[in-house]
Parts: C-alpha cells; sequence; structure tokens
C-alpha cells in the first residue's frame, strides 16, 4: 500500500514527536525533578560564575591567566546553546523541539565546564598574588 505524501508526513512527524518525548534528563541532573529546572539552575550557575569573574577583574585580584582565559571560553563555547535559549524563553519566543533537543544534548557538558572552570578559579585564588 502506498501512503499519499501528506499521510507519511503526519506519520514521521508522529514517530519524532514520540520520540522526543521519551528524552531522559542528563545523569548529572539527577537531583532536578525536570529538564527545566536543571537548566534554570545551569543557567544561574554559569551567570553567578561569569559575575563573580567580572568582579575578580575588575578588584584586580585576578591577574592575566591563559588558563583561565581558556576555560571561561570553553564554558562559554559549551553554553552559548543554552544561553540561546534563555534568551528565547525571556523574550518570550518559543524554542522550536529540535532547538530543544540541541540545548538538552549540550548542558551536560555545559554543566561541565562551569564547573571546571570554577575550580581553576579556586586554586588561581589560592596562590599569593
Amino acid at each position: 500500500m502506498v501512503l499519499p505524501a501528506y499521510r507519511t508526513f503526519l506519520l514521521v512527524t508522529a514517530l519524532l514527536l514520540k520520540t522526543t518525548a521519551c528524552t531522559t534528563l542528563p545523569s548529572a541532573s539527577k537531583e532536578y525533578d525536570s529538564f527545566a529546572a536543571y537548566a534554570e539552575a545551569v543557567f544561574r550557575h554559569q551567570n553567578d560564575l561569569t559575575s563573580r569573574l567580572m568582579a575578580l577583574s575588575d578588584s584586580e585580584q585576578l591577574e592575566d591567566d591563559e588558563a583561565v582565559e581558556e576555560a571561561e571560553q570553553a564554558m562559554i563555547d559549551a553554553c552559548h546553546l543554552l544561553n540561546e535559549y534563555a534568551e528565547m524563553e525571556n523574550s518570550g519566543e518559543s524554542p522550536g523541539l529540535f532547538f530543544k533537543r540541541e540545548v538538552q544534548a549540550s548542558i551536560e557538558t555545559c554543566d561541565q565546564k562551569i564547573e571546571q572552570l570554577e575550580a581553576l578559579l579556586a586554586s588561581v585564588k589560592k596562590q599569593p598574588l
């Protein structure tokens, strides 16, 4: 039996929606009830860390450190989808399903880069300036 093109499209769309609905939270997010809660926590953690970095730089408590700059750039790169998602949500836009899936796939790496930068900052701050 040959299905007309629109029926095939509807069938494929329904299958895609069904598979995307079965996604799970990243393993690092076990303490959160939903992806949205995990994403918000990671986003807030990133913003807090960025604010601390700016304050340290402004007060000259943090000398130019290539490792810190590289770790900060790695965090920015890893978290860019999460930041785009937050901007869309904040402006009232509705992110598409596939974009949400990309954010879900990237969030654990973003969280890891935040943790790495935070650990690096802690070790740099302990050293005498």
